[in-house]
């Protein structure tokens, strides 16, 4: 495996860029995450664990968190503390690989998303973890939705942020879209590291994207895990082959047979200027999500927001949704 080629920002190079976590959490009496590191065969994943002190008393609850494509563990910054102070979770976001400050794949490896799947399962392991609540938001709900289909005995409760599922192909078109996948890929392995002249124009660049658009706020927290700093400029270091997506795609009727597999209780939280909104002209894709919701007989609640919901102004809001649903107490259905 290869690990990234760039440095994180150093402390006092976010001290001097004005980076804002610090001053928004200096009056509060949320955790401060503990670095975790896993090895699993060879390949390094890093991770973020917040918890409540170990006198707290109360029973803590096991929540995984994955983030989204390009995003890191920072993605959970705001809504992992008001998990812990809510109802005393445990949660652990990991850097997917590819992403932060995990490593990257090998030569031509794809990141796929049910490549993660595995991972996930071993670090809950490594955490003496048989049983937890598996979050994710956009690429990270799509794998923890495959995650709780394909091991439905170990998640308990599954909550998806602003995605359900990958956008289905026809068998017809599968050749095409492995063609294309694999000359993006070559492309991207050639390709030289981009580079922006300083600090602010990296996050603007963040900020413009016409696929993960997020505020100002939301760049900067993903920029402590996600941008490095070389001699040529800022670098925004998630692995560059993750644009190919995977080689292979699910038909739709592949899909709903994973969906059926799932026995977690599930709560769907949409964001009204987020994922549906992008995918409006998908028809296939579209009438999938919502075959998806009814099929899963899911709890769904809708966001005046966008696709960043849990970081940006319904932060609060969708912290206290997930608190609530974590707190119902239920038991996984194995029939």
């Amino acid at each position: 495996m290869k690990k990234p080629d760039s440095k994180p920002l150093s402390l006092a190079t976010l001290s001097m860029l004005g980076q804002p976590l610090s001053d928004q959490m200096k009056e509060s009496t949320a955790p401060t995450p503990i670095e975790k590191e896993f090895n699993l065969n060879g390949f390094r994943y890093a991770a973020q664990l917040w918890e409540a002190p170990l006198d707290s008393g109360a029973e803590k609850q096991p929540v995984i968190a994955l983030h989204g494509w390009l995003d890191n563990s920072a993605s959970f910054d705001i809504l992992a503390p008001l998990l812990v102070e809510s109802c005393n979770a445990q949660v652990l976001a990991p850097d997917l690989a590819g992403h932060g400050h995990s490593d990257h794949r090998d030569g031509f490896s794809d990141y796929s998303i049910w490549s993660e799947v595995l991972a996930i399962l071993a670090i809950a392991n490594e955490m003496e973890w048989q049983v937890f609540t598996l979050i994710g938001h956009s690429r990270g709900a799509m794998i923890a939705m495959m995650a709780a289909s394909l091991f439905p005995d170990r998640v308990s409760k599954l909550v998806l942020i602003d995605a359900i599922a990958p956008s289905p192909v026809t068998a017809s078109r599968a050749p095409e879209k492995m063609r294309k996948s694999m000359q993006e890929m070559q492309r991207r392995v050639l390709r030289k590291t981009s580079c922006y002249p300083s600090y602010d124009a990296a996050i603007q660049a963040r900020m413009s994207s016409d696929v993960t658009k997020v505020n100002k706020s939301t760049a900067r927290r993903l920029a402590v895990r996600g941008l490095s700093e070389l001699e040529a400029g800022f670098h925004w270091h998630s692995d560059g082959k993750l644009w190919a997506f995977s080689h292979l795609s699910l038909t739709l009727e592949q899909i709903v047979a994973f969906a059926e597999e799932l026995k977690s209780k599930t709560y769907i939280l949409l964001a009204k200027q987020g994922f549906k909104a992008f995918i409006q002209e998908n028809s296939t894709y579209l009438r999938l999500t919502d075959e998806l919701i009814e099929l899963l007989d899911a709890d769904v609640k809708d966001f005046d927001d966008g696709h960043y919901l849990h970081m940006e102004s319904s932060a609060v809001d969708v912290a206290n949704t997930i608190s609530d649903f974590i707190k119902v107490s239920s038991t996984i259905n194995i029939i």
